[in-house]
């Protein structure tokens, strides 16, 4: 658990905010103190369901609902797993960031006076969690058929019911009664549903923490900053670059001019968990009707046969004899309970029973198609939660870019190591200047989200492209935000007599001119992961997108395709727009 944490960073003399690696401290730990209550909540939700294991009800419409719920479930618990992993990849980048800055600011102070500061990473959660399956809506040993039975025949005199009971018992499941007792149990169905209902309030609370702590970092008069910070926070929850609108929720990144936040992967879960609480209190209340609605027909029964009981208590016995009385009852109430025993067999409203099972089964079936539509988004939101590694790298990249306050500069540069043709880049102090999106893009990413860019930055689907045609040749992603840095210098060390060449002239390039530079990565390691349009291996369909769609088998690459866009007001006068792994 988080301790106490340092205040936002003070404000400057013109509303403005300087942003030191201790603030970066300060919001990793308020960032890695969200993942307690997120993996506490699952814990939470899992235990309260346990509590409640015979919820369900017998019958073909009982048990769809079942599977329904229990795949749903077991989903929405896979997601809220992998949103933890990526809040704590967020903590480690915000403190790695701070590291780093504080070692170079104090390795370029000439004077020696600056000391780095170095704090440990948070301990976070970096393994996705297996919470396991939430518990099955099954039906116990205990149908509890005795307790209706005893509700019914509570008014009976004591010896006629002793009787009576197994012969009501007995009849207990006329005609399609008996297809769906047990029934489920109402009550335990809504605590269930309250159970579900309250992860909603452990998502806000955690959305609205992790946003207030990037926004402390964060000049909102900045429109770049602003729109990064607004770019991150969305990110944090599903969105990407070329997100649209899939299953029904918008997965684009936010962006200063976005009049409301865009945060699907929590909106999916929040939603999910109010829809499966409402669902759950729509099978209770089916519960009480099909309770309510046979118990009545019983109950109309019992009374139409009452009346026809006869207990003959004169068979020679006096009313002054209490044996004799016993006597007489007994022999009565076998009479009795034989006759009552009849009169509700035969005066049991049949048809009426088949019609309230019926209008039972037809109010839950109706539930089972909304449960499945509920499928659809959690697999997107399955899809796009972000790995561990790609929140780390964009939280290095927030982070370095506010320490420098956003500035358009490489800070720390050389002169000297340009004059000579040697370039030194970070990638994390690169993002977003001049859109710059190594990171966004090319960092940390799964080969499904890898196919997912494909599938959403592409035309729809045709007979020929049943799955989309994409716009672009490939899609891929570097590791990690380590291996990124790594390789990129690597292409531009490579390459810099050709980059010298291009920046010297003639003629020497134009403002915003971009120019491309590919090669091997070093010793012929694999530089990342592709996932292409067309299929790499000709014999295998499902090597392409075109067939493979979001199954499409990726590939390990060993190139790097860097691109450097000019810009005489830096130093060097480039800067490095992306850089991804390539065939």
């Amino acid at each position: 658990m988080a301790g106490p944490q340092p205040g936002p960073p003070a404000a400057g003399p013109n509303g403005t905010i300087d942003v030191k690696p201790s603030d970066l401290y300060r919001v990793s730990g308020g960032v890695a103190a969200q993942q307690s209550p997120m993996d506490r909540g699952a814990k939470q939700l899992l235990e309260k369901l346990r509590e409640y294991p015979d919820a369900g009800g017998y019958g073909t419409a009982p048990q769809a609902f079942a599977a329904s719920y229990v795949k749903v479930g077991n989903r929405f618990l896979e997601v809220w797993a992998k949103s933890i992993v990526s809040i704590g990849g967020a903590a480690v980048g915000f403190t790695s960031t701070a590291n780093s800055y504080a070692k170079a600011e104090a390795a370029n102070d000439p004077s020696g006076k600056t000391k780095a500061v170095h704090q440990p990473l948070p301990a976070v959660i970096e393994k996705v969690p297996d919470y396991g399956s939430v518990p099955n809506l099954r039906w116990g040993d205990d149908d509890g058929g005795d307790d209706v039975i005893r509700t019914l025949l509570e008014w009976v005199p004591g010896p006629v019911r002793d009787v009576l009971r197994p012969v009501v018992k007995h009849a207990f499941r006329m005609g399609k009664v008996a297809e769906v007792y047990p029934y489920p149990q109402q009550h335990y169905l809504n605590s269930l549903s309250k159970a579900w209902m309250s992860m909603t309030m452990t998502l806000s609370v955690t959305e609205s923490a992790l946003t207030g702590n990037v926004d402390s970092i964060t000049r909102q008069s900045n429109s770049e900053w602003h729109n990064a910070m607004r770019h991150f926070c969305s990110s944090l929850w599903g969105t990407s670059a070329w997100g649209k609108s899939t299953a029904g929720y918008q997965w684009k990144h936010d962006s200063a001019a976005s009049q409301t936040s865009t945060h699907p992967v929590m909106t999916v879960l929040f939603d999910t968990a109010q829809k499966v609480g409402d669902l759950l209190y729509q099978f209770a209340e089916a519960a009480v009707y099909i309770n309510h609605e046979v118990w009545e027909v019983y109950k109309e029964a019992v009374l139409d046969a009452i009346p026809k009981v006869e207990v003959n208590l004169k068979d020679g016995v006096g009313m002054d004899d209490v044996k004799g009385l016993v006597k007489g009852l007994v022999k009565g109430a076998a009479k009795g309970a034989a006759q009552l025993g009849a009169g509700i067999v035969l005066n049991l409203d049949t048809a009426k029973l088949n019609a309230i099972v019926t209008e039972y089964n037809r109010r839950v079936n109706a539930l089972v198609p909304q449960m499945d539509a509920l499928m659809s988004p959690l697999d997107e939101a399955f899809r796009s939660a972000p790995r561990f590694e790609a929140q780390e790298a964009r939280a290095e990249a927030f982070g370095r870019r506010a320490l420098d306050e956003f500035k358009k500069e490489h800070r720390w540069t050389d002169p000297e190591d340009t004059k000579n043709g040697i370039y030194r880049i970070d990638l994390a102090s690169s993002e977003y200047m001049a859109n710059g999106h190594t990171v966004d893009k090319h960092v940390g990413k799964s080969p499904e989200q890898l196919a997912q860019r494909l599938r959403d930055q592409g035309d729809p689907a045709t007979a020929s492209w049943p799955h989309g045609k994409p716009t672009v040749g490939a899609a891929s992603s570097f590791t990690d935000l380590s291996s990124a840095q790594r390789f990129t210098q690597y292409n531009i060390d490579q390459h810099s007599a050709d980059i010298k060449q291009w920046l010297d002239g003639p003629p020497p390039p134009a403002d915003g001119e971009v120019r491309k530079f590919v090669g091997a990565g070093p010793n012929g390691e694999v530089t990342g992961t592709s996932v292409t349009k067309q299929p790499y291996d000709p014999a295998d369909p499902m090597t392409g997108f075109k067939q493979g769609g979001m199954e499409a088998k990726p590939i390990d690459v060993k190139n790097i395709d860097t691109r450097l866009k000019y810009d005489s007001s830096l130093d060097p006068p480039f800067a490095v727009i992306t850089s991804m792994p390539a065939r």
